[in-house]
């Protein structure tokens, strides 16, 4: 099975979240500005809500992704206070008729004050444990 991670990341918690995944999975995890190599069987996707809404890094990312090389996509998302990354990101995926998984992973990030210590290693493990989950779903 042919497994690709992506992400975007401000403050570095979406980042963790996407090096548990891909070590998981025996994959390596890339920011949204690597392209896909070839056709993938399952893309793991994160991001983050900034400012209510999803950064344009992502937003762009799924408009460059080809629908006949991504099989399916497994999201995961970090934030502090909004949780509609992994919303937003299926919306937009649906649109272009790439399949997203009915389970996602989410976590609280640490932001100034807010979730200190986020995604802590309890976070980690469950994005860890929703990866393999996952692959072997498909």
């Amino acid at each position: 099975m042919n497994i690709a991670v992506r992400y975007h990341t401000r403050g570095g918690n979406t980042k963790k979240v996407a090096e548990a995944i891909a070590r998981a999975v025996g994959a390596a995890a890339g920011d949204c500005d690597v392209p896909i190599a070839g056709p993938v069987d399952l893309l793991f996707l994160g991001g983050s809500v900034y400012g209510f809404g999803l950064d344009d890094a992502v937003k762009n990312f799924i408009a460059r992704l080809n629908p006949s090389e991504v099989k399916a996509v497994a999201l995961f998302g970090t934030s502090a206070i909004v949780k509609t990354g992994n919303r937003d990101m299926a919306k937009l995926l649906r649109e272009r008729g790439i399949a997203v998984l009915g389970k996602d992973f989410y976590c609280r990030g640490e932001f100034t004050v807010m979730h200190r210590g986020r995604p802590d290693a309890g976070d980690l493990s469950r994005a860890a444990e929703f990866a393999g989950d996952a692959a072997k779903g498909l």
